[in-house]
């Protein structure tokens, strides 16, 4: 510890992960909604996922985004965060402007994605619920979007 003293934490590592903040032509959000087992319930998550040997946060992006929704779009990395204060991990939030489909989506063998749209207002409605993931990552993109 920074005052000498010396203690024992339990520190989880952990990957780096990426959050996508994906506005469609029409400014609808993009959001899934799927089972997740550490609460035990669907929540609502934005497109995401870890990031992978070699791969940088931007490319993690776009290959989660596709593969969970079927859209692409303008995507740019415009933040990060700890996982948390016990994580070795980091987390980047990254806007994407201009989303449209390009392809069906492509979740792995473990995802059951329902991918909806929703309006801003309406995501940070769902943010106030407790029933979303990456809330910190969501913030960080409504204001790098201007939206809040």
């Amino acid at each position: 510890m920074p005052s000498g003293k010396i203690d024992t934490f339990s520190v989880r590592e952990d990957l780096p992960s990426v959050a996508v903040l994906a506005l469609t032509a029409a400014g609808e959000v993009l959001v899934t909604r799927q089972f997740r087992p550490g609460p035990g319930q669907l929540v609502y998550e934005l497109p995401g996922g870890y990031v992978g040997e070699g791969e940088t946060p931007l490319a993690a992006a776009e290959r989660e985004l596709l593969e969970e929704t079927g859209y692409g779009g303008d995507l740019e990395v415009v933040g990060k965060c700890f996982g948390d204060s016990y994580s070795s991990s980091t987390k980047f939030c990254v806007i994407g402007r201009q989303c449209s489909p390009r392809q069906p989506p492509q979740p792995d063998d473990t995802e059951f994605i329902e991918v909806l749209k929703v309006s801003p207002g309406e995501l940070r409605r769902l943010l106030r619920s407790g029933d979303v993931t990456d809330v910190d990552l969501a913030y960080l993109g409504l204001d790098a979007l201007g939206l809040l």
